[in-house]
């Protein structure tokens, strides 16, 4: 008795590899707008992070945090916004300190209390700023006051208050346009509503 071979057909190595490079090709082009999707993402993430931090400090100022527990006073509240940076840093200020340049805080303790810093995902940094602000602008201010929580835009120093009622952030990647949908302006109103 002869036995009996059976032969099956399959794939050959040219399939195979045909077969792969359509599949990577097509992971490819799914990948592409996957990366800019995911950009997108952690930019409406910052800017709502960065909104939350905002009623939360006015909150806390509206609170009252003492900034120095012997004397009683309570603090004042400083954020600041800097062009190119994905970092946002606030500081508790004593009720009596007044900063004359914002690029130069002062160094003593008594005065002047890092607070939080609030930073971004993954690259996204503030673009520049809109609204009744010079779009030139590198950095912008902003106090809060006890007790009522009230806040004012600064750009240069305390003595230069701006009344910037429609004052925008805007945050997003290196290198798109403001209009483009991989950024965010982020409107900071003057006051808590």
């Amino acid at each position: 008795m002869k036995p009996i071979f059976k032969f099956t057909s399959g794939f050959t190595l040219i399939e195979m590899i045909v077969v792969i490079s359509i599949i990577m090709i097509l992971f490819g082009i799914s990948m592409f707008p996957y990366r800019f999707y995911m950009q997108r993402a952690y930019t409406e993430r910052a800017a709502d992070g960065l909104a939350q931090e905002w009623v939360l400090a006015h909150k806390a100022i509206r609170w009252g945090i003492e900034f120095d527990p012997v004397a009683g006073t309570h603090a004042r509240l400083l954020f600041i916004f800097e062009k190119g940076k994905s970092v946002v840093n606030s500081y508790l200020l004593a009720s009596g300190s007044l900063i004359t340049d914002m690029s130069i805080l002062p160094t003593d303790p008594t005065q002047i209390q890092p607070y939080k810093i609030y930073t971004m995902d993954d690259g996204v940094e503030i673009l520049g700023f809109s609204g009744s602000v010079a779009t030139t602008e590198t950095r912008l201010g902003y106090l809060i006051s006890p007790p009522y929580g009230s806040g004012v835009f600064f750009t240069g120093s305390l003595t230069s208050w701006l009344s910037l009622l429609n004052t925008r952030i805007i945050i997003g990647y290196q290198g798109t346009s403001n209009d483009n949908w991989r950024s965010r302006e982020v409107l900071l109103r003057p006051y808590l509503q």
